[in-house]
């Protein structure tokens, strides 16, 4: 009879626990030109920007129940073995509540407009504007160790206090005066049938003081609203402001816009990205589309301008990007062409490899 409970309990813990293995994947080949010399290179879509980074060849470990989880990221890109962007433990104490640890990130309210050469090969074009434009993920400033309470007593409603960079183990501590000053703290509430607004405060950046008191760090605040009431359109603009003119002495005030449109085998983008700052005023914009063609085809294209403020008092910069794609059930293979004018004109054609699991 003991036997048998013990059986009974061991299948009921498996019932409501799943330890599961996922992995996503992206890299390019590429001949690319700096306008003197072509090379090849395989990459992905960011690191360096000029070169990038080795292919992102990618796993995630997970084990989930009703009340506690695990996440682990890593990496074996160029044949290194790193870790990825999260490591952290989770647990709910009750349905409303979630506490985690570890190295965390947090997208739940995250702007996000990737679309085109973002995509691709952003190093050639300078591309880098996709993710964060509109409103900042939880973990925006994080240190290696962190710690996160989040909440969301309905499904229309998420809120959440991040402490970045809290210290690791007691050879490595930081210092509790920090705690305020590492700060992100973030909420949003869906609006039925009209979109969600939501708002954030955090902290980043500054020194250490002989005491290891961190001084002269940036205080910003964040503000986006997202409209969804109309079908197939979805439309988000997002306000930011650093506070201590002190730290910023750009004064830097940000508004960005992105919206995409859906009209039959159509998808349109566009996004713009305008910072005030004190003197001269820097700003950029997008315009892209995605068609499909059927049987996993599809052609997509962009088009971005930056003034000569963004670029740094250089030239100003417009990209252009074209490409095609076969979509499967795990990934897709396609290929493209990319082309900057940044005083000189340089391009790439990359042949991109992407997998999922």
């Amino acid at each position: 009879a003991l036997a048998i409970l013990m059986i009974f309990a061991l299948v009921a813990s498996v019932a409501v626990a799943e330890i599961s293995v996922g992995a996503w994947g992206r890299g390019m080949f590429a001949f690319v030109s700096d306008s003197e010399d072509t090379y090849t290179t395989n990459s992905t879509s960011w690191g360096d920007p000029t070169w990038g980074a080795a292919p992102r060849i990618g796993f995630t470990l997970a084990g989930n129940s009703d009340n506690v989880g695990v996440v682990a990221d890593f990496n074996v890109d160029g044949g290194t073995m790193n870790t990825g962007d999260n490591q952290f433990i989770w647990v709910k104490p009750m349905d409303m509540l979630k506490i985690s640890l570890g190295n965390v990130y947090d997208d739940t309210l995250r702007g996000n407009a990737a679309f085109g050469s973002f995509n691709w090969l952003r190093p050639v074009v300078g591309a880098g504007e996709g993710e964060d434009i509109t409103f900042s993920r939880l973990g925006i400033a994080r240190g290696a160790q962190n710690f996160e309470i989040a909440i969301q007593p309905m499904d229309a409603f998420y809120a959440a206090v991040y402490l970045a960079d809290v210290g690791s183990g007691f050879n490595h501590p930081e210092k509790a005066d920090n705690i305020a000053k590492n700060l992100q703290v973030a909420a949003g509430y869906t609006i039925d049938g009209i979109g969600q607004i939501k708002g954030q405060v955090y902290m980043s950046g500054g020194t250490k003081d002989a005491e290891g008191v961190i001084e002269d760090n940036q205080t910003t605040v964040e503000v986006a609203f997202n409209y969804t009431g109309m079908e197939n359109l979805f439309v988000e603009v997002g306000f930011m402001m650093n506070t201590d003119t002190d730290v910023d002495v750009n004064e830097t005030k940000k508004i960005a816009l992105y919206a995409n449109y859906a009209i039959d085998a159509a998808k349109l983008h566009f996004l713009t990205i305008y910072n005030l700052l004190k003197e001269d005023d820097s700003y950029n914009f997008a315009a892209g589309v995605d068609y499909d063609l059927g049987d996993g085809i599809g052609v997509l294209a962009d088009v971005r301008y930056y003034n000569d403020i963004w670029t740094g008092g250089e030239d100003a910069r417009i990209t252009f990007m074209a490409g095609v794609t076969k979509g499967f059930s795990n990934g897709l293979i396609g290929a493209g062409v990319e082309v900057a004018s940044k005083g000189d004109t340089y391009w790439a054609i990359p042949v991109r490899l992407e997998y999922w699991f």
